[in-house]
């Protein structure tokens, strides 16, 4: 007689199912709701993604393609630019609770389970950074299902679930490259532990590594076709070699580590608020964490501070966003407690008490302080600058638009025609376009400075010398208003008149 699964009956008896679905729902609700009704643009990141997934390539000039291919997909679901990044960014934190939830519940008993997911709302990146959809957030839904659907793999020996973990893997290896971390993290599990060299001696991780990379495979052969584009992005990040001192490329890493306590600050204070008023009868003594949530939720990191160091890359500190998801389960398996009912239900009302506090802030600073990130019209100034267009070429069509990220990201999302992007109007960063077809169709240029406009005209002989928008913005609670200056200049097709 076959023995019950003990995980799928604790899947199914858990008595917090409906209590963390409906977190699931005001979660999602409340953070697509509030971005699209405080902020009149959608973040850089967010529009960035859009330019990107509007070329449909197997790469960009900074990251592989998933994230852009599932922003424009959203966008021609929905029909509008702003509702579909916010609600793929969200979509995204709730499948990492889900699957951060599921591992848990493997660990911990279901009240630890429970909050070692709620407990997330105050990390930032699982709340109001999420507004920002880039990368990063996909791979914290992709990251934490790989890393599942591993584990319940080498639990099981499930051929399916092995599939699943090598498709999850290579998704998230299509996100962003320092994803790979976590894969060697598990790689090393299997190496390192008798039931990880178990089951290294069946084909279904082995498999499950191929399917990983076959899903990678046409992004790699993208890299090798543009030599590789996407790592002069990592070296604008990285200091000179020579510039850099030992104690810098220690300082750095450090820098990013110590970080990461102040954006996880208010999960800490949760899980410390719980652990703390849990009479000590009822609290476990330390145990150290078991060898895959070591590989899961710590090694990562170690990876990606011991690579910033050795690279000596000048990082940024959001870096780390899915590498603080397992942090409240490993303090849960820890250090254990089981709290009574009186304080679970005050632990779940602070949990949404956090989530309105952070929300409270975000509505604040987006209505009353005024910010270009925030407060500019995107398509009101995506659809002046079209009819500058117009004007200077007579009405011919709006096939191209170059120079800075930010303004070329805009028009590209906002405008009906959605121009084609020619990021810092180089050919060599937008390597998939051709310089005879944009040169046919004409090119609006945009920068935010004459210096960049004129490095635009050495690269574009018959760019002619650019013109000033002073566009005016403010935040609606606001009486201060500001000035966002925007030099543009006009490219025209061949044989029709310029500006």
């Amino acid at each position: 007689m076959t023995e019950p699964d003990t995980y799928a009956l604790k899947i199914r008896d858990d008595p917090y199912r409906g209590a963390f679905r409906l977190f699931l729902f005001v979660h999602v609700v409340f953070w697509v709701l509030l971005p699209y009704f405080s902020r009149s643009i959608a973040h850089y990141d967010s529009t960035e993604a859009l330019a990107w997934g509007l070329t449909w390539e197997w790469g960009t000039n900074k990251h592989p393609p998933l994230s852009g291919w599932l922003a424009e997909a959203f966008f021609r679901l929905l029909g509008d630019p702003d509702l579909a990044v916010y609600l793929l960014g969200q979509i995204c934190v709730a499948a990492a609770l889900i699957y951060i939830r599921r591992l848990a519940l493997g660990y911990v008993e279901p009240t630890a389970a429970f909050f070692a997911a709620l407990f997330l709302e105050g990390t930032i990146y699982y709340n109001f950074s999420a507004i920002q959809y880039n990368v990063n957030v996909l791979s914290l839904a992709l990251v934490p299902a790989a890393i599942y659907y591993f584990w319940r793999a080498a639990q099981t020996g499930r051929p399916g679930l092995w599939l699943a973990a090598g498709l999850a893997g290579g998704l998230a290896l299509l996100t962003k490259h320092t994803d790979v971390f976590f894969l060697l993290a598990l790689g090393i599990w299997l190496a390192a532990t008798p039931l990880g060299r178990k089951r290294l001696k069946t084909p279904w991780p082995w498999l499950a590594a191929l399917g990983a990379i076959l899903v990678f495979l046409p992004h790699l052969a993208w890299l090798a076709h543009y030599d590789f584009l996407p790592l002069s992005y990592a070296q604008d990040k990285a200091r000179e070699a020579a510039a850099l001192s030992l104690s810098g490329r220690v300082e750095e890493p450090l820098r990013i580590f110590l970080a990461q306590f102040g954006n996880a600050a208010a999960s800490l204070g949760l899980w410390a608020w719980l652990y703390l008023k849990t009479p000590r009868a009822e609290r476990g003594s330390w145990r150290r964490p078991e060898a895959f949530l070591f590989c899961a939720g710590i090694l990562p990191l170690g990876f990606l501070l011991a690579a910033i160091g050795l690279l000596g890359l000048q990082a940024s500190t959001k870096w780390a966003y899915a590498f603080l998801g397992y942090g409240p389960l490993l303090l849960f398996y820890c250090l254990s407690a089981t709290p009574p009912p009186a304080l679970r239900r005050k632990a779940l009302v602070l949990t949404y008490a956090v989530l309105a506090a952070f929300g409270t802030g975000v509505t604040i600073k987006n209505l009353a302080f005024t910010a270009a990130t925030t407060n500019v019209e995107g398509r009101a100034l995506a659809g002046t600058l079209k009819a500058a267009w117009s004007e200077a070429v007579d009405g011919a069509p709006f096939r191209y638009v170059g120079g800075d990220t930010h303004l070329v990201s805009r028009l590209s999302t906002y405008l009906p025609e959605r121009p084609r992007p020619v990021w810092a109007m180089d050919l060599r960063v937008t390597v998939w376009e051709d310089e005879n077809a944009v040169r046919a169709a004409g090119v609006l240029a945009l920068a935010f400075s004459e210096k960049e406009y004129q490095a635009y005209r050495d690269r574009w002989p018959g760019l002619p010398a650019p013109r000033r928008l002073d566009w005016p913005f403010r935040a609606p609670w606001s009486r201060k208003e500001a000035i966002l200056a925007i030099y543009y200049g006009i490219l025209a097709p061949p044989g029709v008149p310029g500006p």
